[in-house]
C-alpha cells in the first residue's frame, strides 16, 4: 500500500484538500494501507508531511470516526477500527482447524481408511447436523457487475443451501423489496468503508465490512506496462482522484508519467488522446469506448482479502449457524 506524503495531495486539482485526504485515508481503512489497531500519524504529523492544515486533519479524522473506520482515543490518537469481535471465536480458529484435519487425516490413515471414506463420512455427518441451518445472505454493493465478481469470490465460504443476494446502496435508499430483503437476511455483507453506511441504511447489526485488495489481474496488467507510457488515471468520483496516482505506483513504479482526472472531466477526451495508457476505476467503465484500440485500457479491480474472508467471514458464519435454534 502506498504512503503518504507531500506527493500525496495535489494542490493542482480542482478537488478541496480536505476531500482528497478523506479519499485517501478512507481507501487506505478500507483496502489494507493500516492494520487493525495500528495507529494513524498525529495531527501535527500528518498536516506536517502533506502541507495542509492541521484543522483540515482534524475534520478528516472526525468523518472518518463518524463511518466507524477509525477510534479516536483521548490522549493517545486515532487507530484503525478493529474487526468485528466474533463471541467465542479464537484469533488462530482457522490454524487450529488445519491443524485438527492435519491429525483426522493421519488417524484415517492408521486405519487404512481413504480419503475420499472420510470425506463421504463428513459430509453424511454435516448433512445431518447442519442441513437445515442455511443462511441468507445480502451482499450490498455499489456497481453490480464488480459485486458479481466479488460474490463469485466469496461463493467458497458458503455451505450447500445458503443463498446470497447482490443488492445496491441506490436499491436499499428507500423502503421496498430490496431493503426487505437485506433485513430479513442473516448476515448483511458489503465493503469495509460503507459499513457504517449499511448499518444505517438497514437498521440491522448484523452487517459486516469486507476488506479489499487489488486483484491478481490488475497487479499483473500495471506491473507490465510500458516503462516509457504516459498513463492516464481515471477515477469514478473526484473524492476519490486522489487515491489513482499512488495506486497505480504501487504496482507500477517504473512507470514515471502518470496523470489523473475523472469520468465526468470535461478534458476527458483530451486527456486519453494524450495518453500511452489507460487506467480506469471500477464504474468508469463507459471509458474504454473512448480509448483507441491500439492503447492498453484496463480496469483497476480489487477483490475480497483472501485473509479477511479467512479469519473474520468464515468464523463469523460459523458463529451464526451455532447460535441458529436447532430443529426439533
Amino acid at each position: 500500500m502506498f504512503t503518504l506524503d507531500a506527493h500525496s495531495i495535489d494542490k493542482s486539482l480542482p478537488v478541496p484538500v480536505g476531500t482528497q485526504l478523506h479519499g485517501l485515508l478512507s481507501y487506505m481503512l478500507a483496502f489494507g494501507g493500516f492494520a487493525y489497531g495500528e495507529r494513524l500519524p498525529s495531527v501535527r504529523k500528518l498536516a506536517a508531511d502533506l502541507g495542509i492544515a492541521p484543522m483540515t486533519v482534524v475534520q478528516v479524522y472526525h468523518q472518518l470516526r463518524d463511518s466507524g473506520l477509525i477510534e479516536m482515543r483521548q490522549g493517545s490518537g486515532a487507530y484503525a477500527a478493529r474487526p468485528p469481535v466474533i463471541e467465542g471465536a479464537q484469533p488462530s480458529a482457522m490454524a487450529l482447524l488445519h491443524d485438527d484435519i492435519a491429525r483426522l487425516l493421519q488417524r484415517a490413515s492408521q486405519i487404512n481408511l481413504s480419503t475420499m471414506a472420510l470425506v463421504s463420512m463428513i459430509n453424511a455427518q454435516s448433512a445431518m447436523q447442519v442441513s437445515h441451518r442455511t443462511l441468507k445472505i445480502a451482499f450490498i454493493c455499489i456497481f453490480p457487475e464488480a459485486g458479481s465478481d466479488y460474490v463469485r469470490q466469496i461463493q467458497p465460504y458458503l455451505a450447500p443451501g445458503d443463498e446470497i443476494t447482490l443488492l445496491t446502496f441506490d436499491e436499499i435508499s428507500q423502503e421496498g423489496a430490496a431493503l426487505d430483503s437485506c433485513r430479513a437476511a442473516d448476515l448483511i455483507l458489503t465493503f469495509a468503508h460503507r459499513e457504517a453506511d449499511a448499518r444505517r441504511l438497514t437498521q440491522s447489526e448484523q452487517v459486516l465490512g469486507l476488506r479489499l485488495i487489488p486483484s491478481q489481474k490488475t497487479r499483473q496488467d500495471l506491473a507490465g506496462l510500458d516503462p516509457r507510457a504516459k498513463v492516464l488515471g481515471v477515477t469514478y468520483l473526484k473524492d476519490y482522484i486522489a487515491i489513482m496516482r499512488p495506486s497505480i505506483r504501487e504496482f507500477a513504479p517504473h512507470v514515471s508519467a502518470i496523470n489523473v482526472t475523472w469520468s465526468s472531466s470535461e478534458t476527458l477526451a483530451a486527456d486519453i488522446a494524450e495518453s500511452d495508457a489507460v487506467i480506469y476505476a471500477t464504474g468508469a467503465d463507459h471509458i474504454a469506448a473512448l480509448v483507441r484500440p491500439s492503447t492498453p485500457c484496463f480496469e483497476f479491480r480489487h477483490a475480497p482479502d483472501p485473509g479477511g474472508l479467512d479469519t473474520i467471514l468464515a468464523p463469523k458464519l460459523a458463529q451464526i449457524r451455532l447460535d441458529m435454534p436447532v430443529a426439533t
